[in-house]
This record gives C-alpha cells, structure tokens and sequence, in this order.
C-alpha cells in the first residue's frame, strides 16, 4: 500500500468534501501537503513524489498534479470530484466515507424498529429519523461518534435499556442488567443524557429510576408516617430524619400537625433552624429530586407552603422549579436577603443574566420579578446567601416571637 496515499486520504476525511461530499474536486497545495504529511525534506520527500506521481499516472485522471506552465514546478494536488474519493479509497483498502455515511445513516433507520415503551415510540423514531439524516449528510451525530461502529452499537443498547427500564435501581445494578458490565452506564452517562433529553426533554437516569445512589429526604418537625399497620412519629427527634425515598410507597400515609411547611436550600441553614424549630415542618431541598417531590406530594393539600433559599438568581430559579413541579403555591421568604455589605458583592454572570431574563418573562413568576429586576440594574447579587440571615429574623418572618 502508498503511504502516502494514507496520509491524502487522511486529511480528505476531515475536510468539508470527506465530511459531507465533494462538490467541486478535492484540491490541496503540493508544499503545504508534504509538510503535513511530515515528508517535506530529504528522502522521504523524494520517495512520496514518487510515489504520487505513480499513483496519478495509474489513476486515469482520478488523481491529478497539477503544475505551473512555465517551470513545471508541482503546485497543487487535485482528487476529481467525479470517482477520486472511491479510487482514493479504493487504491488504501477502506471504505471511502460516502459509504460510511451510507451506513451510519442505514443504522439509525435500522434502529427506529427497536422495542421502546409506546410513550417513546413516536419520538425515537423521530429523533432516529434526524439522525439519520444528519449522518448521511455529514452534520454532526452527538452524541454517537462517526468512524466508531462497536461504541455506537452499545450506546444505543444502553439507551434503549434505560428507556425500557421498569423500577427504581441503583445505577451498577441497572448497568449489569443492561449492558452486562456494572460500570457502562456510568462510562456512557453524560452522552446517555444528550440522548435522553432529545427524545424525551428529559436528561436525568433518575427520571427512569436509575439513582447513583439510594434516593433520601431530609426533614425535621412534627411529621408522622403510617406504614405497614404502624405510626412512626417524627416529632419527638431532637435532629434532622434522612429517610429513604422506598419507605415511602404507594400505601403510607402522612400526617402533620405543623401549621405550615419550610423548605430550606442550603444544609448548613437548615440544620440551624432544626435546632430551634418552633413547631415548623422543615425540609432541605435545592433543585428537588424525586424523594422530595414524592413527600411534598404526600402532605395535606391545605398546608401552607414557603422557601427560604439564596436571594440570587439561582436562588429563584429552585424556587421556581419547586413550584413547576410541585403543582403547589410556596411563598418566598426574606427574598431581599441579607443587608449588603461591600464584602459581599459579587457580579452578575452570563449565566445569572440568563436566569433573570427567563423568569422576568414568566409571569406565574410576578412575585420574584422586583428582586430580580433590582439586581439586573445593580449587576451585582449583593449579599445573596442564606446563611448571612439570622435565624431568629427567619422564625420573626414566618410569625413565631
């Protein structure tokens, strides 16, 4: 085989007519090529001209060299656009990559047919069906990786096993189950949840009952759980409980006796406000996960409900997810936050300026939109976190001397 040809053919591949199909011949400046290919100089130089001008004599006009009329100096290597991939390719024994992505292609409609839940269905083959696309023109396929064949197979082997995935399991189980390795999930999961989120908006295991590890809330105040013909009463504990979210199953029942309901964001603040709680039930949740929505669900639709987080963006922003997926209506507490101070300035972000404008366009989100605007205008978060708030103002604000 011309070693040289390798190299012609590997920067093909990642040119713009290797990627996606000639349109007008494949053309490369003759220095600029020697030098890439690492024979510019000496007898390798000589040896690659050689071997060039063998291979575009034999190849009936497929591979061209083309030369400046007065000198006849080589200036540029031409590939015809008409057949030079596939002699090209042909001439190095692989396939040329109209035909990879020919069969990339073909996979992805393969797999449309792949046994998915009836809820997934329409949107896996539709998402398939883009794919598929995308790969025979040559777009990007992320999270597959062209050229990869035996990756792709198991990802989208993993991906359907997870879609299919019928009961809560820690993530190595689930990934033995699986994929016969207990450490493939973990390996494949932040491309799994591209996917994932593509077909069905959502990007987390959890949300198919894949945890990482057990599934817990954290609590404190008067709470009582009835399970299995027994009561379990949580008033009495001097601490903060972690439950287990499995104890929670379909036939336990919740009761409280609190006049309302705190969930708090950071831990260090709740375990504050544990120690002198008045009688509130308090629950630690930032962004809420499955655990916590299922307790928060549990609880009596009349009980009031309010947040105490973070006065910064970030902070509205959980706000704003614990009442999208709690259906329920929490009051913001001391959402001005704590005085500022000049030590406890810190600037806006991208990414704070983002979240801001996203809620100021909600208008479920009304009630943030003062502080928020605010700290638009200020570009600064001022002294944002929680724990800069005493926990005797906190108690004062919810109505307890």
């Amino acid at each position: 085989m011309d070693g040289i040809l390798h190299e012609l053919a590997k920067l093909y591949q990642g040119s713009a007519a290797g990627r996606k199909g000639a349109l007008r011949d494949f053309t490369i400046d003759y220095e600029t090529f020697l030098r890439r290919a690492g024979r510019a100089d000496g007898d390798e130089r000589e040896m690659a001209e050689r071997e060039l001008a063998a291979a575009a004599s034999r190849s009936e006009g497929m591979l061209a060299i083309d030369r400046q009329p007065r000198t006849g100096m080589p200036t540029l290597l031409r590939l015809s656009r008409t057949g030079g991939e596939e002699w090209l390719f042909r001439e190095i024994g692989t396939p040329p990559p109209s035909e990879c992505r020919r069969e990339l292609a073909a996979f992805f409609s393969e797999q449309q047919s792949a046994d998915v839940p009836e809820q997934w269905r329409s949107p896996w083959a539709g998402w398939l069906a883009e794919m598929s696309d995308k790969a025979l023109s040559g777009e990007s396929i992320q999270p597959f990786n062209r050229g990869d064949d035996e990756a792709n197979h198991a990802l989208m082997h993993a991906l359907a096993g997870v879609l299919n995935w019928r009961r809560p399991s820690l993530i190595r189980y689930a990934s033995t189950a699986i994929c016969g390795d207990s450490k493939q999930l973990q390996q494949l999961e932040s491309r799994l949840r591209v996917a994932l989120h593509n077909i069905t908006g959502n990007d987390s295991l959890e949300a198919f009952g894949i945890y990482r590890k057990p599934r817990s809330i954290t609590f404190h105040g008067p709470l009582e759980l009835k399970l299995n013909g027994g009561t379990i009463d949580f008033a009495p504990f001097p601490a903060a409980v972690t439950l287990s979210e499995l104890n929670l199953i379909p036939s336990a029942q919740l009761r409280t006796s609190a006049r309302l309901c705190l969930t708090v964001e950071n831990e260090d603040t709740f375990h504050e406000l544990a120690a002198t709680n008045p009688g509130v039930l308090l629950i630690l949740t930032s962004y809420p996960g499955s655990g916590v929505l299922r307790l928060i669900r549990m609880l009596p639709d009349e009980l009031p409900f309010h947040h105490f987080g973070d006065s910064d963006p970030a902070g509205s922003d959980i706000l704003r997810d614990l009442r999208e997926k709690t259906g329920r209506t929490i009051t913001p507490l001391l959402i001005e936050g704590a005085p500022s101070s000049r030590h406890a300035q810190q600037a806006l972000g991208d990414q704070d300026i983002r979240i801001i404008e996203r809620l100021l366009a909600m208008p479920e989100q009304a009630d943030l939109h003062p502080r928020l605007s605010a700290i638009l205008n200020a570009g600064s978060k001022g002294s944002f976190e929680q724990e800069a708030v005493p926990i005797d103002e906190v108690w004062k604000a919810l109505g307890f001397a």
